[in-house]
């Protein structure tokens, strides 16, 4: 250290620091701390810090730096000699030199730092909570009197570290506290030995109709009516007795209070007794049962129709394509199998990929996507299998990929003919043996996935062209499922457009009039070549433009297609365009047949309701529109 007699600096340090730091506390104790440790020391800066370790961080509590206070002084701890006293838990000296041993420390250059002296601060268990350390523009020699006396102030500056954060968590609870009584839906009250009321929070006042001011100092039991308040009576003098004797702090009980107006209010009261300081008292928190009935009639009412609107795990319709899609689903789920998805873009293959793992003997296990059309080439392999520290440019930290992610579970590919040629049989091999090597690893890592792959292109014609390799074709295909068309499900297409409705409701925020028949007919004529995606975007913008809660879905979706309503199978391609008395004679005509193959039978396995996949009901009134007996 600069000065040459240990014995002067140790006499200077121990009366200087302790005549200007002996009467502080807190932050102003370690700012007066650090600023006459660095002055007596003549050294260049002296701080002292606090730890965080959920971001590896450190910041200063108190720093003097070159005769001044640097405040808000917060740095990572990686690279710094700091970490040496994080990870050692002792005193760490660089006597000389110190830029060059953490060439990777951002700040000890500019401070012009030539050596370091740091002490760590630790908890009651032994954890590190931060540190004292001071630096200097020339070499530090140190002798052991002087480190001594370090160590001295390092542990009064260890104790008032621990006692501020001590004064920091009473705080902290004691507003959470007080943050959770105002903010708790239930009334809560508390009363002395007597029974006057000590505590109100703003759910007691507003259940009461009294303010804070009226409760506090008062009575409890004219709240109540003259049933509660002899209950009241007996509880206390229960509990009381109770407490005295085995120990029992709780009960509750079913009372009435009693509104200025005179309205009874039932409520459920649960009743504690505590003693603090020799002081006793009880708590009430009063629950309003009206309103835990209107609770549960909302919690009915939110099931009934999250089931009416997700059947099946989020699958919509009850047509006779779609219940056998939905069978198949079911029964491949079962067996581990892979399985293809099939059809054209917006069918709902991820909401097939989610039924199929919910089903299966995986469900517990993550599902995990990869979008193979929406990642860089040069990125999917590392997506796909993980990459080490360094395998690329950029690649800064180790990252688990997909399939890691899936173990156990299922890897949902979807867009699977998007796949480079190159990664597809690095795709194929992790689907034959069940491993890989992470981008830039010898390592080989075993997992147990099952695939769920999905595409609208045509997988058997890409293999004739040579852009999709035959092998792992028929590796995924070995279930396939083709999913129908919307314009193949027939009424599904309105209990589709009513729950997208109802979740469209909700989000913007506008309620909307069910929909007209006119509507109706207007979803059911229209080809869909979007699908359900194009469905859920229509249906967006009409709800978005919607006046007084009426959807007008006229210039919505541009000309009807030529598309029949009087077959299932349709035929998209012609440019006829139909209008609404030909699509009205067409409905007629394709009920007259499904009511001929029925012979006249409207509900039933066999009848025509069926036949055509909507509800009778809906048939009956249907034939009545079109003039049908």
């Amino acid at each position: 250290m600069p000065e040459s007699s240990s014995s002067v600096i140790a006499h200077r340090l121990i009366t200087q620091i302790l005549s200007h730091t002996h009467h502080e506390f807190g932050v102003q104790y370690f700012r007066s701390l650090v600023k006459h440790l660095a002055q007596t020391l003549q050294v260049h800066g002296a701080w002292v810090t606090r730890y965080h370790p959920d971001k590896q961080m450190l910041s200063s509590l108190a720093f003097w730096l070159n005769d001044q206070y640097v405040e808000s002084y917060d740095y990572a701890l990686a690279n710094t000699p700091c970490e040496r006293v994080y990870q050692t838990k002792e005193c760490f000296l660089v006597k000389d030199r110190v830029v060059e041993l953490f060439p990777d420390d951002p700040d000890l250059k500019p401070m012009k730092a030539v050596s370091y002296l740091g002490y760590p601060m630790q908890d009651e268990a032994g954890e590190f909570v931060g540190h004292l350390a001071i630096l200097h523009t020339s070499p530090l020699e140190p002798d052991a009197t002087q480190e001594a006396i370090f160590n001295l102030f390092l542990q009064r500056a260890n104790a008032e570290f621990i006692r501020m954060r001590t004064e920091e968590q009473l705080l902290e609870k004691k507003q959470r506290l007080e943050a959770f009584i105002g903010n708790t839906q239930d009334a809560l009250l508390e009363t002395d030995d007597l029974g006057m009321i000590t505590l109100a929070n703003p759910s007691a006042c507003k259940l009461t109709g009294k303010s804070e001011g009226e409760l506090i100092g008062k009575l409890a039991i004219p709240l109540f009516n003259d049933a509660g308040a002899q209950l009241l009576r007996k509880q206390l003098k229960k509990l009381r007795s109770e407490y005295e004797t085995t120990g029992t702090k709780f009960t509750h009980a079913d009372m009435c209070i009693t509104e200025a107006s005179g309205k009874e209010i039932p409520v459920e009261v649960s009743f504690g007794y505590y003693v603090l300081h020799n002081v006793k008292y009880l708590t009430l928190i009063l629950r309003d049962v009206r309103e835990l009935a209107r609770a549960e009639q909302r919690i009915e009412l939110l099931e009934n129709e999250q089931h009416r609107l997700l059947p099946e795990s989020g699958i919509i319709g009850k047509s006779a394509v779609m219940k056998e899609t939905v069978d198949l689903a079911r029964m491949v789920a079962a067996s581990g199998s892979t399985v293809l998805l099939t059809g054209e873009t917006g069918t709902g293959k991820e909401v097939f990929a989610r039924f199929i793992h919910q089903n299966s003997p995986r469900a517990k296990h993550p599902l995990i996507k990869v979008n193979c059309a929406a990642i860089p080439e040069n990125l999917i392999e590392s997506e796909f299998f993980g990459h080490e520290k360094g395998a690329f440019t950029g690649a800064l930290t180790a990252r688990e990929g997909r399939f890691s992610l899936a173990d156990g579970g299922t890897l949902f590919l979807d867009e699977i003919g998007e796949l480079p040629l190159e990664l597809q049989a690095k795709l194929l091999r992790v689907l034959q043996e069940g491993e890989f090597e992470p981008v830039g690893s010898s390592r080989t890592q075993k997992v147990d996935v099952r695939i769920v792959a999905a595409t609208n292109r045509n997988l058997e014609e890409m293999v004739k062209s040579g852009s999709f390799r035959e092998d792992l074709f028929y590796r995924l295909h070995v279930i396939p499922i083709r999913l129908p068309a919307l314009r193949q499900r027939g009424q599904d297409v309105i209990e589709l457009a009513e729950a997208i409705i109802r979740k469209l409701e909700r989000r913007v925020g506008k309620p909307i009039y069910p929909l007209s028949e006119s509507s109706k007919k207007i979803l059911l004529h229209y080809s869909w070549p979007g699908n359900i995606r194009e469905l859920e975007h229509v249906l967006e913008r009409a709800v978005i433009f919607s006046k007084g809660g009426v959807l007008d879905l006229d210039g919505m979706l541009g000309v009807p297609s030529s598309i029949s309503p009087s077959s299932t199978q349709m035929d998209g391609n012609s440019e006829k365009v139909w209008t609404y008395l030909e699509m009205d004679q067409l409905e007629k005509a394709n009920i007259q047949k499904a009511l001929a193959l029925s012979k006249g039978k409207i509900s039933g396995p066999t009848g025509a309701a069926t036949i055509l996949g909507i509800p009778p009901t809906t048939l009956h009134s249907r034939m009545k529109a079109l003039g049908l007996k």
